[in-house]
């Protein structure tokens, strides 16, 4: 009893943490013979792969049918929006640069196979393939591109509608379909420790601890990749864009920064994060009110930068030479997973088995990237909220409306 109820109390994420420790631990010292865990590694994976569709489906709609919101205030609304797409697409060539760079999944050779190469991509074909001729062979083909593309579609036009039945009909048919998955997700996740510790055991047991170097090496690519963003492609845009002194702004969102990093979410920082660009940065409330939820749910910089991290090394793992085209494409879809990732438990790690599927590639790294999570998720989550005072500030400035005596007041 003592036992359960100490374990009750861990968190999911130290739970799939402890998990992966000791499969690691376990699969070492017994070897080739921890293979027989096998089956309930399979099984985690399967009901991953399960939930995968819908879930996109959903989550995408439900987020795009609430973003076009913003243009209760076109000009707020259409700033942030740019703000969102380019600063976004910058951090996903971080991500990509670094690992290019850094290169954590050389070294590391599995036995499995990629489910098809995606080396050699036409630009121009690639992009036009996005686009579903058959929406239902999208979904029974698997092809997630196709299926993020479409529900995109009908997330925008089901805002379009606007306040008729319809519209708000297909809304809360979006938004239930959302929360039932994140509840199915939710139950997932609790069998994570369980699938995890199989899939650790039999990597470490079969490939030995070379599979815990690379991973080691790819947590240093990520946190390389965060630093740059915060220190580099932030003070950048605070200082062409928005005109201020980037350290001073770090020191005004200083409190929100801190409650994200030590809480691993963005929505539960929320009031911390529009108080201190409120009370402290000086954006005026009504455009603090409009961009900061929205915000919180689409403007996620770490995972548009750790998404391509991913992909690359998994890429580098089973030998795959990518192509530029295919690297393009994997910045725009680090975005495109950023913006979905919201609400969702364990929601990177879902996204990145999205990705795993669009560019056809294993889902092996999958379990290894939920074992460290939460070493990535702290310096992730203060990464994203801190972009989003960075995207408020900015748009007050260049709008003219930037209270800079109270931006410069908070010493």
């Amino acid at each position: 009893m003592g036992f359960k109820s100490w374990y009750g109390r861990i968190s999911l994420a130290n739970k799939i943490l402890i998990a992966m420790v000791l499969g690691a631990l376990i699969g070492y010292i017994v070897g080739p013979g921890i293979t027989v865990l096998d089956p309930i590694g399979t099984i985690f994976l399967r009901l991953l792969k399960m939930v995968i569709l819908p879930l996109v489906f959903f989550s995408i709609a439900a987020g795009a049918s609430s973003v076009i919101d913003l243009s209760r205030l076109k000009r707020i609304g259409g700033l942030f929006l740019v703000y969102w797409v380019l600063s976004s697409l910058a951090a996903a060539a971080v991500g990509l640069v670094w690992a290019a760079i850094f290169k954590p999944g050389v070294g590391v050779k599995l036995a499995e196979k990629a489910a098809e190469n995606a080396g050699e991509v036409n630009l121009l074909q690639s992009f036009i393939n996005w686009i579903p001729d058959n929406v239902a062979a999208a979904f029974t083909n698997f092809n997630m591109i196709q299926v993020i593309v479409f529900s995109i579609f009908c997330g925008l036009t089901a805002a379009a509608l606007g306040e008729t039945d319809s519209g708000r009909f297909l809304r809360n048919f979006f938004k239930s379909g959302d929360e039932l998955m994140m509840k199915m997700v939710g139950y997932i996740m609790e069998f994570a420790p369980y699938g995890v510790f199989a899939l650790m055991a039999n990597i470490t047991g079969t490939a030995g601890t070379i599979v815990l170097g690379a991973l080691a090496k790819m947590l240093v690519t990520q946190y390389v990749a965060y630093a740059t963003i915060l220190f580099v492609v932030y003070p950048m845009i605070l200082t062409v864009f928005a005109r201020v002194n980037p350290i001073q702004h770090f020191r005004n969102i200083f409190p929100a920064m801190v409650v994200a990093f030590s809480t691993c979410s963005s929505s539960a920082t929320l009031p911390v994060t529009m108080e201190s660009t409120k009370k402290r940065a000086g954006v005026p409330e009504d455009i603090v009110n409009l961009i900061a939820p929205p915000a919180a749910t689409i403007n996620m910089h770490a995972v548009a930068a750790e998404m391509p991290i991913y992909a690359l090394f998994a890429a580098q793992i089973f030998g795959l030479d990518l192509a530029p085209a295919s690297l393009l494409s994997i910045i725009v879809l680090g975005v495109v997973m950023a913006a979905g990732v919201a609400g969702v438990p364990g929601g990177a790690v879902m996204m990145a088995s999205v990705l795993m599927n669009i560019m056809g590639l294993p889902m092996t790294i999958i379990p290894w990237i939920a074992g460290i999570y939460r070493l990535i998720d702290m310096p992730n989550t203060m990464l994203n909220v801190t972009g989003d005072t960075v995207g408020m500030v900015t748009v007050a400035s260049m709008m003219g409306e930037l209270d800079r005596e109270t931006f410069q007041g908070n010493n």
